[in-house]
């Protein structure tokens, strides 16, 4: 009885250690991949590269990801994941539609800048990011919030909730382009870019708003 309880209780503590190296290890995957994948993109790039920055075994990698693109994915639905808490965070005390949008744009814009390589990261692998961004649970939240933050700044509000998911889809669309497109810009002309962004979305949503309105 004594053996069984101390092996019981020795389980958590040994349970604890092995998460512990799980999760170095796919720290050190993603890690590793996030650079290869700025580096060479995704179609240029091999499980033997992510590896070989990794400094973990290849049986090591399968053991967690059976492809290069299975991490590619949980890149980008961690970031997408991350884009939307802080996105949400900016927007939250905004109360005109302007002005929640400029602060949505601006906190997505600070946090990419904000990471080494990011910007590569997304040049170098945009028809895989426009493929799988919109097939995100985290990038579905983005577009949720989005609707009732529109629903919550727009005045006299008459669009129906389809419009409404449509024009917070083109929000988040109009968002990546604009990220996609600014590798080679200086970071005040995207944050300049964001603004007429935003004031081009307002008048047109205004515009239909009214439309519907007659």
């Amino acid at each position: 009885m004594t053996g069984i309880m101390m092996e019981s209780a020795s389980k958590p503590k040994t349970s604890s250690k092995l998460e512990a190296k799980r999760m170095r290890n796919r720290d050190a995957i993603k890690q590793a991949a996030w650079y290869v994948f700025a580096h060479h993109g995704l179609d240029g790039s091999t499980v033997r590269d992510i590896v070989a920055h990794s400094g973990i075994s290849i049986g090591t990698f399968y053991n967690y990801y059976g492809t290069r693109e299975a991490v590619f994915q949980e890149l980008l639905a961690d970031l997408t994941t991350e884009i939307r808490r802080r996105s949400n965070e900016a927007r939250g005390k905004e109360t005109e539609l302007e002005a929640m949008l400029q602060s949505s744009y601006r906190g997505f814009l600070e946090f990419i800048l904000g990471i080494e390589h990011a910007l590569d990261f997304c040049a170098r692998n945009q028809h895989h990011i426009r493929s799988y961004l919109f097939k995100l649970s985290a990038t579905t939240g983005i577009v949720d919030d989005l609707i009732l933050d529109l629903q919550r700044t727009l005045p006299n509000n008459s669009l129906g909730q389809g419009e409404l998911k449509q024009i917070a889809t083109l929000i988040v669309a109009n968002g990546l382009e604009l990220l996609l497109q600014s590798r080679d810009e200086a970071e005040a002309d995207i944050f300049a870019a964001s603004v007429l962004l935003v004031r081009v979305l307002v008048g047109g949503i205004a515009t239909l708003g009214s439309g519907n309105q007659n």
